[in-house]
């Protein structure tokens, strides 16, 4: 499972229609409002304690509305000011050149489609409430967008399959399922934990192994796509994932020159 979910995220997987696309005119019904709604009631009964500052300030920065889907011009108003990134609208799965090349340029694609009502507590496929929801308000910490650009702007740079592999084991345990530590105690940050419902409670019931943060133990560690995640790594503060990429693109340069 875990090649499935490095060729879906690095080498490419495109599908029909893929791309950048025109959010203007993107109108949603009530039942998509509706869902949006209760997707955010039901997590935001638990983030206030669980999640981390960042993202928690960050839903306040971007003023991200909890009782409708949120539309990307009212977001990126207030996103581009604090960090310079902004959301770029998708239709399904991008060829990665294209993912983590925008990730390079400050650019984070979205799709504009949320699931149905009838599918509330997890999909396999990315839709608005994970990439929005779960993804954006990080963006708004200055260090952990720094950490995402630099973080795009290295896989771009790569032709390994190897390092491939390690940077979409670098993506998983940190963008997608890190922790954070704050004031002596475990926090939320990666957007899968921030989205979803049985993985996030999964962390605080004692199932999951919880390691400090280790960059080697990151990128040699695979993981699975369709069970909870058994084990998570808690960094020190969102300066240590920006140094592991730097660490990594050091390390790789010097394989280049000896």
């Amino acid at each position: 499972m875990e090649r499935a979910a490095q060729e879906q995220e690095l080498a490419g997987l495109k599908m029909e229609g893929a791309g950048f696309i025109s959010h203007e005119g993107r109108a949603y019904s009530e039942e998509e409002n509706a869902v949006w709604k209760l997707l955010c009631e039901r997590r935001m009964a638990k983030l206030p304690e669980t999640a981390c500052e960042a993202w928690l300030e960050g839903v306040e920065k971007l003023k991200m509305p909890l009782d409708r889907v949120p539309l990307f011009d009212e977001l990126n108003a207030n996103l581009r000011p604090l960090t310079r990134w902004e959301l770029r609208a998708v239709n399904g799965f991008i060829p990665a050149e294209m993912f983590f090349g925008s990730m390079a340029k400050r650019q984070f694609p979205s799709t504009l489609e949320i699931r149905p009502m009838d599918r509330l507590e997890y999909l396999q496929e990315p839709d608005i409430f994970h990439d929005v929801f779960g993804h954006v308000p990080m963006h708004t910490d200055p260090v952990f967008a720094d950490f995402v650009q630099e973080y795009g702007q290295l896989v771009t740079e790569l032709d390994d399959r190897d390092k491939f592999d390690a940077m979409a084991r670098l993506w998983w345990y940190t963008v997608e399922f890190g922790l954070v530590e704050e004031a002596g105690q475990v926090k939320l940050y990666g957007s899968g934990l921030m989205s979803s419902f049985g993985e996030a409670d999964n962390v605080f019931d004692g199932g999951p192994e919880i390691r400090p943060f280790d960059l080697d133990e990151v990128i040699s560690t695979p993981f699975r796509i369709d069970i909870y995640q058994p084990i998570f790594w808690v960094a020190e503060g969102f300066d240590q994932l920006r140094d592991s990429v730097q660490e990594l693109r050091r390390r790789w340069a010097e394989e280049l020159t000896n």
